[in-house]
C-alpha cells in the first residue's frame, strides 16, 4: 500500500472513529483504553472501527447487516458463500489446486449476491453511494493487497488465513509495487461494472430508492468528509483543532481537484 492510500484511510478512520486529540483508534469497538473526545463532543465513547456507519456498514462480505444480525464478528456462512462461488468460477493453480484462486469474476458475483440478500432481508438497508464504494473498495483491496506477491494471485488458503484466522499466511509476500488509491479504485470499479448494483436505501414502505448522481471523485470526497464526519469537529481549538486540520488536509491531498470541505455530519452516531 502506498503512502497516500495508507495515510488517507488512516486519517479518515481517526476522524470518523478515533480520538484525534490523543491520536488513538480502537480497531474493534469502543475500548476503555481510549477515552471520548474532549467535552464528549462526539458522544460519551470512542466507538471504534467496527461500529456501524461512517466506515463500516451494510452489504459486508464477512459480516451481517446491522439491522438483522452480527455486524461485528466474522460470519463463516457468508465466507462459505464466497468459497462456493470460487469453486464454480475460480481459476486453477498448480500449487493450491483446481478452482482455488479467487478472481475478479468470483468477487463481483459474490458482491452482487450479498446485495440481493441484503435487499431481500434487511428492511432498513442503507447502501448509499459512499457505503457502496467503500464496500467494493474492500473487494478491490483483497485482490490487490492480499494476493501473494510471488504469484500475483489470491488463493483460497491465503484469503482464509487473512479473513477467518486473522493472521498472515505462511510463505506470503507483499506485492512488488505499492498499491495506490488509483489501483484499488480501478479494480473496485471493474468489480462493480461487471455486475452493477445501484446505491441507495430501503424506504419504510419497502421500496429501494436509488441515489441520484453525479458520482464523481469530488462527490466521493464530499460524502466522505462532509456527510460522514461530525460537524462538531470544526468547533474545536488548540491541539485538537491542529490535529483535526492535519487529518482533514491529509484526506484532501488524495482529492486535489476538489474544494476543501468541513465536516457537517451528525455527532454521536
Amino acid at each position: 500500500m502506498d503512502y497516500d492510500l495508507a495515510s488517507t484511510l488512516n486519517a479518515f478512520a481517526m476522524l470518523a472513529r478515533g480520538n484525534s486529540y490523543i491520536n488513538k483508534l480502537p480497531i474493534g469497538l469502543d475500548s476503555p483504553l481510549i477515552p471520548p473526545l474532549p467535552g464528549k463532543i462526539d458522544g460519551n465513547r470512542t466507538r471504534g472501527l467496527a461500529a456501524h456507519g461512517r466506515m463500516e456498514g451494510d452489504v459486508s462480505m464477512t459480516r451481517q447487516d446491522w439491522a438483522i444480525g452480527d455486524y461485528v464478528h466474522f460470519q463463516p456462512d457468508l465466507f462459505a458463500e464466497l468459497l462456493d462461488i470460487v469453486a464454480q468460477v475460480g481459476n486453477d493453480s498448480d500449487i493450491t489446486g483446481p478452482k482455488s484462486i479467487v478472481n475478479a469474476e468470483a468477487l463481483s458475483l459474490f458482491k452482487l449476491k450479498r446485495f440481493e440478500e441484503s435487499r431481500s432481508r434487511n428492511p432498513e438497508l442503507q447502501y448509499h453511494f459512499w457505503r457502496l464504494l467503500f464496500s467494493y473498495g474492500d473487494a478491490g483491496f483483497f485482490l490487490e493487497l492480499f494476493a501473494n506477491g510471488t504469484e500475483g494471485t489470491l488463493s483460497v488458503p491465503t484469503l482464509t488465513s487473512f479473513l477467518r484466522d486473522e493472521r498472515f499466511p505462511d510463505n506470503w509476500y507483499r506485492r512488488s509495487s505499492p498499491a495506490t488509491l488509483g489501483v484499488v479504485g480501478d479494480t473496485s470499479g471493474a468489480l462493480l461494472n461487471a455486475n452493477p448494483v445501484p446505491p441507495g436505501a430501503t424506504a419504510p414502505n419497502g421500496t429501494y430508492i436509488g441515489d441520484s448522481g453525479p458520482f464523481t471523485d469530488c462527490a466521493v470526497y464530499s460524502t466522505m468528509i462532509g456527510d460522514n464526519l461530525p460537524g462538531v469537529l470544526v468547533n474545536t481549538a488548540g491541539i485538537l483543532k491542529n490535529n483535526i486540520d492535519f487529518l482533514l488536509n491529509t484526506v484532501h491531498y488524495s482529492f486535489p481537484n476538489c474544494t476543501p470541505m468541513d465536516p457537517h455530519g451528525a455527532a454521536d452516531v
